[in-house]
């Protein structure tokens, strides 16, 4: 004896697509106006009506995290959520949506001692009760932990997610330096609990994770790692502005997808790069790379920034409104701070000509995402690539759905020298405070 399990669909050629061709279930029987997929010992049916069925859950069971994870990459645009464990049912899950709205499950059953994983997650890497303390957030490159261990006691984080700030704010007390990610929040309520630290040392150039001015009324240093990363971040904000423009992972798909059937005059028609005026938006060390390289491709550079600058290559100070309206690549490398928070919004997007295309390697809340899909959806803009995201690392399904948005998982930085550069110098920054030196790159 076997069940189906019926939904009602408004569109069973969509369903198919779905099903079949996304989530890769066989096709069990065809009868016309019924579907029926199979899926191990699952069935699932789909009959054809004036409106759709959602209501109810519909649950893929893995093996491991692995495999939900695996699943949840692969399904990155159509997930609600991304994967996390629940202590309660004893799952480790994510959820997504069908094209008719309904949801899906994708989980796996924990183990005992998988339970207790989240409690196991901070090691003490080399125990030593004379070092001081240092907690690390997340594991760096190895040359970096090696250059930590050799002056602190290393309580590390061994596991590969971000630590909870519950889990932070339950091992900061006692820790004379903290070792963190940008993603890592370190507000006030945190800093409370910190008894001891003595410096913030951020994996990352912005610090916007970290509430500065309290920090620095508790006398805690805070560091950030700027210079390492300029070029690398350069280098990525030029894929972005080559794949937008040359459609180059709409295209990729389709090769991959068995949808390339020989030359057509007409397919994935871009725009040229060379010849074409580039705009930056905060002309710092990573908008200068930027327009560096734009000089190979023969561009026309203007940029807007706080002040005007002496720059060694060909380039021209603008007002905003100009620097909209003008650039038929807009790149931004502004921080991000109260006054730059959707600086980029449906007015500014407005001014852009429908050609252009937005590039964004900085901050996400930068962008305000919703006028952006708008823009993008009604082809007022021809197209974005961006690394990071206003409420990073949720994406909205709608900016995932789009075809004319290159989107990468904040891998400015992201190179095998790079993170290392960058972990030499979060250490340095860490250990210069803690022995009563000059940190090389002390924000606070």
């Amino acid at each position: 004896m076997s069940a189906i399990v019926f939904f009602e669909t408004a569109n069973l050629a969509l369903i198919r697509e779905f099903y079949q061709n996304k989530l890769a279930l066989d096709v069990f029987k065809d009868q016309g106006r019924c579907l029926i997929f199979e899926l191990g010992n699952m069935k699932l049916g789909f009959c054809s009506a004036d409106a759709a069925e959602t209501q109810g859950t519909i649950t893929f069971v893995y093996a491991s995290r692995e495999k939900v994870d695996e699943a949840y990459f692969r399904h990155l645009d159509i997930a609600t959520t991304k994967p996390e464990q629940s202590d309660f049912f004893k799952i480790y899950h994510f959820w997504a949506r069908d094209p008719e709205g309904r949801n899906l499950e994708f989980q796996c059953f924990l183990k005992a001692e998988e339970l207790e994983e989240k409690q196991k997650a901070i090691r003490i890497l080399n125990p030593d009760p004379d070092k001081p303390k240092l907690l690390l957030t997340r594991m760096i490159p190895d040359n970096a932990v090696q250059k930590l261990k050799r002056v602190f006691e290393v309580h590390a984080n061994i596991f590969d997610r971000n630590l909870s700030a519950a889990e932070i704010k339950a091992e900061i007390g006692g820790k004379d330096a903290l070792l963190c990610l940008l993603g890592d929040s370190i507000d006030k309520d945190l800093l409370v609990a910190a008894d001891k630290l003595q410096v913030i040392s951020n994996y990352a150039v912005g610090y916007n994770n970290i509430d500065i001015d309290y920090a620095q009324s508790k006398g805690i240093a805070v560091c950030n790692t700027p210079g390492v990363l300029t070029e690398t971040t350069a280098d990525l904000a030029w894929a972005l502005i080559m794949a937008a423009a040359r459609k180059v992972t709409e295209a990729e798909r389709l090769v991959r997808e068995g949808r390339f059937l020989g030359w057509e005059p007409l397919m994935l028609l871009g725009q040229d790069v060379h010849h074409r005026t580039l705009g930056i938006l905060g002309m710092g060390r990573i908008g200068q790379a930027v327009a560096r390289r734009a000089l190979g491709f023969g561009m026309n550079v203007i940029y807007h920034n706080r002040k005007e600058l002496e720059l060694d290559f060909p380039a021209e100070a603008v007002d905003f409104e100009t620097l909209l309206r003008e650039s038929d690549f807009l790149s931004l490398h502004i921080p991000l701070t109260s006054d730059t928070r959707h600086m980029i919004g449906k007015e500014e997007l407005g001014m852009m000509k429908d050609t252009a295309i937005l590039i964004n390697t900085a901050r996400g809340p930068i962008v305000d995402e919703t006028a952006l899909i708008d823009a993008l959806s009604r082809d007022r803009l021809f197209a974005a690539g961006f690394d990071v995201y206003e409420h990073e690392p949720d994406i909205p399904r709608e900016l995932l759905a789009l075809d004319n948005v290159v989107l990468l998982p904040h891998l400015g930085s992201a190179s095998l020298a790079t993170r290392a550069a960058m972990g030499e110098l979060a250490a340095a920054n860490a250990i210069a405070i803690v022995t009563g030196e000059e940190a090389p790159a002390r924000i606070v």
